[in-house]
Parts: structure tokens; sequence; C-alpha cells
């Protein structure tokens, strides 16, 4: 047995070849698997049903992975909180990190409400270098459901005719840019924050109504079914939507192979930052992000660990441990409708320098710490560090590309075709390219 942090938690040390960490679930709960993170239903499912059927594959469930566990720069596991209140060491030559992408910060998002960047901070506080964490793209048409939560309106909606309209009946894209409701989604988010300044709403409409039912019903089957279930039905109803966060497209910087700057830790899909995406992630590229590099990364991941050398395991191994304390300080039930409102007034769609730093000043008061035996608290300070890590970045590039739009800065700006880098207690970076052959790449001991 050990103990967390001297704090007098005890935990149990498992030894494995490697593993991988996902988040999946709600209330920070927490799964461990080999096959990464995936998008969409039909993938994630025979993922999982893979895994299940492998019997040199343990899946666990309901565990929080709280901090990467280092031997100098090397990364030797993982320390993580089962449910029922324990924590073990998982000891491994290899770890994967496959937590997803941080819109949750946002609260309304096309995400999982889990996806609030725990991974990322965790990666951070280890020492993990960081690329691009200012491009957050936000999706311009999400309808929130009665229970609260983000439902996405496909852009094919508005491919296929439909018209964007204040509440009041309006038309607005073609003032603001000449391609309407077909121009790119920052564009047509910023046309609806626009309209909604001018109205002082929360959202507007997307009126599909003009078309002919019979497509409406058949090009959008399971739009017009979840609708109904609020009671709206898209034939003869304009559909209430807002813009939500949607994806990330910094992340961990990995090389093509999933490789950190941290040998023994690889990272795969939304939690990384590969380059693929640039400033403006396309539609459906998050695929690739998730399925070609979690593929690599998985392939790299046993290859250093059949050649890395045998694990040497001291009662000093390194942990972050910023998110845990002896004793957590007070903080509120209601921390994410909190933190959501923080980050889309200083970090959403429209950011300025002041609004940047206002939001870092609150942020510098938030909780960093919590108790062992408050999973919640953890949580909170995780998404804490992934939020501060985007403000910080967004205040850096003093620009605007992409996903990044700064009303003090409108202008892209040559000088500025270039990655930013941030890594904990280290120099601000500036690259040109994310994954440069053998850069990243982890050599055999």
């Amino acid at each position: 047995m050990y103990e967390l942090a001297n704090h007098g938690v005890p935990f149990e040390r498992r030894d494995h070849t490697h593993f991988a960490l996902g988040l999946e679930g709600g209330h920070s709960r927490r799964r461990i698997v080999h096959v990464g993170d995936a998008t969409g239903l039909a993938v994630t499912q025979n993922l999982i049903a893979r895994a299940r059927a492998e019997r040199n594959i343990k899946i666990w469930e309901c565990v929080q992975a709280v901090d990467l566990i280092r031997a100098g720069q090397q990364v030797i596991g993982a320390l993580v909180r089962s449910d029922d209140g324990s924590w073990q060491r998982v000891y491994a030559r290899a770890v994967i990190l496959a937590s997803g992408g941080a819109g949750a910060l946002y609260g309304l998002t096309s995400n999982q409400l889990t996806a609030l960047g725990e991974g990322i901070a965790i990666a951070y506080r280890a020492g993990a270098a960081l690329a691009d964490m200012e491009f957050v793209q936000f999706h311009p048409t999400v309808y929130r459901t009665k229970a609260g939560q983000g439902f996405l309106i496909t852009e094919a909606a508005r491919g296929e005719g439909g018209i964007l309209r204040t509440i009041d009946g309006e038309r607005f894209m073609p003032d603001y840019d000449p391609r309407a409701e077909l121009a790119p989604r920052d564009i047509v988010t910023r046309g609806i924050y626009a309209a909604l300044r001018r109205s002082a709403g929360d959202h507007v409409l997307l009126d599909l109504t003009h078309l002919p039912a019979e497509v409406i019903e058949s090009h959008f089957p399971t739009i017009c079914a979840r609708l109904r279930e609020d009671g709206i039905d898209p034939r003869y109803d304009p559909i209430p939507v807002a813009p939500a966060s949607h994806y990330l497209m910094g992340g961990i910087r990995t090389d093509l192979d999933g490789a950190t700057n941290l040998p023994g830790l690889f990272a795969a899909g939304e939690v990384t930052c590969t380059g693929v995406h640039g400033a403006n992630r396309l539609a459906s590229n998050s695929l690739l992000e998730c399925l070609v590099f979690g593929r690599r990364a998985g392939f790299a991941a046993v290859q250093h660990a059949h050649y890395a050398a045998a694990l040497h395991l001291h009662s000093d191994d390194e942990f972050g441990f910023a998110a845990v304390a002896a004793s957590g300080p007070a903080r509120s039930s209601d921390w994410r409708n909190r933190l959501a409102a923080i980050m889309v007034a200083s970090a959403g769609p429209l950011r300025d320098g002041p609004r940047l730093q206002a939001g870092l000043a609150q942020l510098a008061a938030w909780p960093v710490q919590a108790a062992p035996d408050d999973p919640d608290g953890i949580t909170a300070a995780n998404a804490a560090l992934t939020a501060q890590v985007i403000m910080h970045a967004a205040l850096l590039r003093t620009e605007s590309r992409g996903g990044h739009f700064r009303s003090d800065f409108p202008q892209s700006m040559d000088t500025w075709r270039l990655h930013t880098i941030l890594q904990h207690n280290q120099p601000v970076g500036y690259i040109s390219t994310i994954a440069e052959p053998h850069v990243l790449a982890h050599a055999a001991d």
C-alpha cells in the first residue's frame, strides 16, 4: 500500500505493460480502455465491443484519472481514484491519453457534458507541451433541449436552404456576409452574435418551414424526431438555435505517431493537437484525428512499451498534485455554470484583450485544489486549469485567425503564421510545424 501525497490516503499499485486513459460517462466517472477516443456512435460501440471481447484487455469502470506518474521526464503510469474512494498507482511502460476535448467548459456544447479538458490539464501539469489552445470552434446552430443539453442542428440544414432569422423574423446573414447562411462556421457564429446583440436575446431561429415537408422529413429524420420530443416540428416551427462550443483544434502536442514531448506518454483524438486542423477544423476531420492517429498512437505505444527499459519504481515518483490537497477549499455546487459564464464572456467566439484579462483574473481566484475524497472538486480544478490555458493562449495571439477572433485585432497577420506552445513553468514557444518528423518520437532505451 502507498499513501497519496503524504496525506494518509492509501492506494494500491498496479503494473501494466501499457494502458490508456479515456473519459466517459457523467459525474466525473471514468473508463480506462485501450481503444482510445473515437467519434460516432457506431464506431464507439464497435470499439467497446471489440475491447470487451479481448481477454488481455482489462476495462475499469468508474475510475477517475487524477495525475500522471513520472520518473524524471519519463511517464511511467497514472494515479487513479475509484468511485469507492480507493486510490491506485497504475504503472505502465506506455500511457495513451484519449480523454477528448473541452467543449463543456462553455456550458452549451455539442459535446458530452464531461468534456471539460481534464486530460489536457493532467498532461499540462506533468510537463507536456500544449499547442494552439486558443483555437476553439463554435458551431453556429445548436438547439438547447428542455433538459439544458446541446443538440447539434447540422449545417446541412442550411445547405438545404434553411434561413437564419431573428426572433422577430428578420433575416440577417446577407447583411453580415455575402455568402449568407452558407458562410464558414466561424463567420455564421459571429453573424448570429451580432444579431443577438441587437435583439438582446439568447437565440435566433433556423427556419426550414418554406421547404417541402417531405424534404425536411426525409433529409433530417433524426433532427425531426429529437425536436418533436420537445414539442417542436421543424416542418412548421422555426428551430431556436445559438452558437455553442463544438471542437478544440488545440491540445497536447504530438508527432505523427501520437508521441508527446514526455517519453512514455502518447495521446490521440481531440485531446491532441497534431496540426491537421490548422486554426479551423473542417467537418468530419475529427475522424482523421481519432481513427488514423488513434491507430498510429496505439502501434507506437506498443512498440515503445516493447523496447523500453524496465520501469524503475521508487517511492519518490513525481506527481503533478496541483489538484489534490489534504483538504479542499469551499466550492459552490454550480461551479460548472459559473465557469461557463466566465468562458463565454471572456473567451467565446468574440474576444478582446480586456475581456480575456478579466477572465484570467476571475480564474486566478478559482480553487486549484480539492480534497482526495472530493472527485467533483478535482474535476473543477482540472477544468479551471484548462480554461486558464485557453485564455492565456488567446491573449497571446494578437490577431484573428480561424476559430480565434479578437475584435481588437480583427485581421490575420503573416507574423502570426505560427503555432503557440505552452508548457508548465516554461517560456512560451512559437513553432512553424506541429508534427515535424522524428522531433518528438520516443527513442527505444
